[in-house]
């Protein structure tokens, strides 16, 4: 029989087609996907600037923006002030004029339109006038970029601080003076019992005060004894007046034996602010327990 007949060569053939054609289809992949990295990517630098600025003073500084695309961009740039709805910090850009004393937008000046090279970076350059009647404590801002309309077509993915379909850099401007610092711990808690961990701790705090806040401390867990066994260290982030931010703490023990007090302590202000607050749980493994005790009188 010849080789023709006993099928080898049409199996080396096939096998020869299939890896062409995967290694076609991988390289296609590839390429479609680095093309759509390529897209237009806006960078905003820093993603948060926090000054302070005396009534009627005027301070000029400079925030930066980054073009990540293959080809030169032109960025509308936006102020507005926000809003804070959710428990998380995010701030919602009002296209509106707002009657709020923590509103800042109209303070600032910048350039309405900046074009930026491709891969490079481009400075813009602020000037921010508080009024002479201006009130202690914090007042807010919110600067966007957004690709303009004569950009050349694209997927725009954007980071840094997203807010919708833009990227920008919210402005924190702090007016010294006697400022209102007061918070609260609205929640607290986690499981009554558990049977082995880790155990989940759920934290929710309210900032009361005329200035935004960001709350750092320790989450304490003692025995029953009131031995402590744990501390773990704690750092919420900055939370706007009047508004509600949620967090998490894990205590990774994975087994316990008995009744543990939970101690949250959290620092805040400039003016020695302290929020505490104290639960109590069980972590105990019943089951396992319960098996062994059947095993041993069986």
């Amino acid at each position: 029989r010849s080789r023709l007949d006993t099928g080898l060569p049409r199996r080396i053939l096939l096998a020869m087609t299939m890896i062409f054609t995967l290694s076609f289809l991988l390289f296609t992949l590839s390429t479609n996907l680095a093309y759509g990295q390529d897209s237009s990517t806006i960078t905003a630098i820093p993603p948060r600037l926090e000054l302070n600025i005396k009534p009627g003073e005027t301070i000029k500084t400079q925030l930066k923006v980054r073009n990540e695309s293959s080809y030169t961009q032109t960025y509308d740039i936006n102020l507005t002030d926000f809003i804070v709805t959710d428990d998380s910090g995010t701030p919602i850009p009002i296209l509106s004029d707002i009657n709020t004393k923590f509103a800042a937008s109209k303070w600032i000046t910048a350039p309405s339109l900046i074009p930026v090279d491709s891969k490079k970076t481009q400075y813009v350059n602020l000037t921010i006038t508080a009024p002479q009647n201006a009130a202690p404590g914090g007042h807010y801002a919110l600067l966007t970029y957004s690709p303009h309309s004569d950009n050349k077509p694209g997927d725009m993915k954007k980071t840094g601080s997203l807010i919708g379909q833009q990227t920008g850099t919210i402005l924190y401007l702090t007016v010294p003076g006697v400022i209102k610092q007061n918070a609260q711990i609205n929640r607290f808690r986690t499981d009554k019992f558990n049977e082995m961990g880790p155990v989940n701790f759920e934290i929710k705090v309210k900032n009361l005060s005329d200035v935004h806040i960001a709350p750092k401390g320790k989450l304490i867990i003692k025995d029953f004894l009131g031995k402590i066994v744990s501390s773990e260290e704690l750092a919420m982030g900055n939370i706007f007046p009047n508004s509600l931010r949620s967090d998490s703490a894990i205590w990774n023990q994975k087994w316990g034996y008995g009744k543990y007090q939970a101690n949250l302590e959290l620092a805040y202000g400039t003016a020695g602010g302290l929020l505490t607050a104290t639960i109590f749980f069980w972590l105990f493994p019943i089951r396992l327990v319960t098996y062994i005790l059947i095993l041993v009188i069986s």
